[in-house]
């Protein structure tokens, strides 16, 4: 423990607001155990579980005078990160031919949830975690509906357009029975798993996680992340750019708050470019006679 090592201290009701900041202080400056420095946003989610922790000893009386109110948590740089292009999307649909070619019927049904994954990612902004949670009882195709299992447990209905919904439905019609099959399944139950593994078991985070290592590696896009979080950013800023309400993005994307997605609106340059385009101040037009207004009572 640090604060054992470096303070001696073993009971909570020593602490100060300035071996918090000494904590912080050392987690910015010694390496982890990987031997790589921290980020910013690490040693703020350190700090901030640090935080509540140290708010649950004040309200259980653990220590006698608050220590939380002078401490405030470490900055986060905010960096900005490239999201996909609309060329990005079609190169990522083009590459995903998957499986051996000598065993077609697997080819052509991996291919199919590839292109499922990506549509439904891209056009519902699911999460990775989400899209391996969906049930076959969760896709409802006459509404074009997802019920999502979110984040604490919670589950939410999710809009999924037609273009979207398009390959999911011929991957779940037409090749999803097969590769059910090869797990041994003969009848689709509610409770299945709606997107499979070769092998026919249910697809896991790192199943999805490496098929976006091989997109990347296929289409060659090399000046941003190939990944299924991408996706989501980029349904996020596509829909805040083209007009859509914040607040149904809230929704679609299930943040707790607007803040969070705010946060997507400043991910792409594409927007502010066409604003400031439109309203340069060299572009500007006169805007009445800027001489000087009306005259006084005086001759000099």
């Amino acid at each position: 423990m640090w604060l054992e090592t470096e303070h001696g201290i073993t009971d909570t009701d020593a602490l100060e607001v300035d071996h918090l900041r000494g904590w912080v202080s050392y987690l910015q400056k010694t390496p982890s155990r990987r031997g790589s420095k921290r980020s910013d946003s690490t040693v703020q989610q350190y700090s901030l579980i640090m935080v509540v922790f140290c708010h649950w000893l004040e309200f259980e009386g653990k220590i006698e005078k608050p220590i939380t109110t002078r401490f405030k948590l470490p900055k986060v740089e905010e960096k900005f990160i490239p999201t996909f292009t609309p060329d990005d999307i079609e190169q990522l649909l083009r590459a995903c031919d998957e499986g051996d070619r000598r065993k077609p019927r697997l080819h052509k049904a991996l291919t199919a949830r590839n292109r499922a994954i990506v549509s439904v990612l891209v056009d519902a902004g699911l999460r990775r975690s989400e899209i391996i949670g969906l049930r076959l009882r969760d896709v409802d195709r006459d509404l074009r509906l997802l019920m999502v299992h979110r984040k604490g447990n919670k589950e939410q209905q999710v809009p999924i357009s037609r273009d979207g919904f398009k390959p999911l439905h011929e991957y779940l019609t037409r090749h999803r029975p097969y590769l059910a099959k090869l797990d041994g399944a003969t009848v689709a139950r509610k409770d299945d798993a709606v997107f499979l593994a070769d092998d026919g078991k249910p697809l896991t985070t790192w199943g999805v996680g490496a098929l976006f290592r091989r997109l990347k590696e296929r289409t060659g896009i090399d000046d941003k992340r190939v990944t299924a979080h991408q996706c989501r950013r980029y349904m996020a800023t596509t829909q805040l750019a083209s007009g859509r309400s914040p607040f149904d993005v809230q929704r679609q994307m299930g943040h707790r708050s607007l803040n969070m997605t705010n946060h997507y609106a400043s991910l792409t340059t594409y927007q502010l470019q066409r604003s400031h385009e439109q309203h340069s101040p060299l572009r500007a037009k006169s805007m009445g006679d800027t001489r000087e207004m009306g005259t006084g009572y005086w001759e000099e």
